[in-house]
């Protein structure tokens, strides 16, 4: 075991293998075991399930990453700020600005990764199937990300940016595309939180201004509760679920050697509306990719979108200012 740290200085003992790691794991060869996951889940806020996708798709999702999304000189949708900006490197040549939803890239660019990642991930049979049960319908996909570098995540619920109009029905999924070492910025999870009262986006706290104000909430929620924080050794394939109510992020750990290629995705039921920053209820369209539906953010491949591309990567600052305003003024 060795001890790290969360972005805000939580002190937590990390598994270095297999061998370390007591976190429960489940498979998925039949509906049994999925359904005893679910148990799980519901009981705990989240849960681990074994290689649910083959290296090969791993290997290719990240040579796909390598070819269309490195060699990029343009702007691209961000993660951490939602905003556009150039690949950022750090020394070992990994990109440390993760992008914000693959199912809407420019398919001029990065039709590969794009149509890749559609129809092996969000249209998987075996994942579907899995997020099926838990949500009892087919799943919405109305969010994913891609990391590389093990840029840190601060500790927070994903509720408090989006969720199911019905708050806490939505399910998120880090899926591992290669074995995820513990000084890689590896994903933590507390135990239980989903049950804890929800912090709610006001004035004060909200996401245009005050953001600082709502991670410091989770951070003192943690301490206070004194909630456990864990983070699962995981192996290429591998997902970790979580619910949008449950206390999570990534570790404060700068690996020299070990990058943590990811993928993660955000899903509702089929028949719920899409909930933003607590306040505002969306009836999104979305693509049916048969086993599940997709919802296309800024989708680039059309010319509406790239219009506003092209506005806000000419004029970031007023572009970002109104975007602010607008938040701030959902926000009650």
């Amino acid at each position: 075991m060795i001890e790290l740290k969360t972005p805000n200085n939580i002190k937590t003992l990390v598994p270095e293998n297999l061998i370390e790691d007591n976190t429960q794991k489940f498979q998925t060869e039949s509906i049994n075991e999925i359904q005893e996951a679910k148990k799980f889940y519901d009981k705990n806020g989240y849960v681990v399930i074994k290689k649910i996708f083959s290296n090969h798709v791993c290997d290719t999702l990240r040579n796909f990453w390598q070819n269309e999304i490195k060699p990029f000189k343009g702007k691209i949708y961000r993660q951490t700020s939602s905003n556009l900006e150039v690949n950022s490197f750090n020394r070992n040549n990994w990109v440390m600005n993760p992008i914000l939803n693959i199912q809407s890239l420019n398919t001029e660019y990065f039709s590969g990764i794009r149509n890749y990642a559609e129809k092996n991930i969000f249209s998987s049979t075996k994942l579907c199937k899995i997020l099926n049960i838990f949500l009892n319908e087919r799943p919405k996909f109305v969010q994913s990300m891609y990391f590389e570098g093990n840029s840190a995540t601060w500790e927070h619920q994903d509720t408090y940016y989006l969720d199911s109009e019905i708050i806490g029905s939505m399910i998120a999924g880090w899926i591992a595309l290669e074995d995820i070492n513990a000084d890689a910025g590896r994903f933590f999870v507390c135990p239980s939180s989903n049950k804890l009262d929800l912090i709610k986006q006001v004035k004060t706290n909200n996401y245009a201004y005050n953001h600082d104000n709502y991670i410091q909430e989770v951070v003192s929620l943690i301490k206070e509760k004194n909630l456990k924080i864990i983070a699962p050794y995981l192996e290429k394939g591998d997902i970790l679920f979580w619910n949008s109510k449950t206390i999570h992020g990534s570790l404060d750990s700068q690996s020299k050697s070990n990058s943590r290629s990811s993928i993660t995705f955000h899903a509702i039921p089929e028949s719920h509306k899409f909930l933003q920053f607590q306040s505002k209820i969306k009836k999104i369209k979305t693509d049916d990719l048969g086993e599940s539906l997709i919802f296309r953010p800024k989708d680039q491949s059309k010319f509406k979108n790239k219009i506003i591309f092209k506005i806000e990567s000419t004029f970031p600052k007023t572009f970002n200012f109104f975007k602010k305003k607008l938040i701030s003024a959902l926000a009650k």
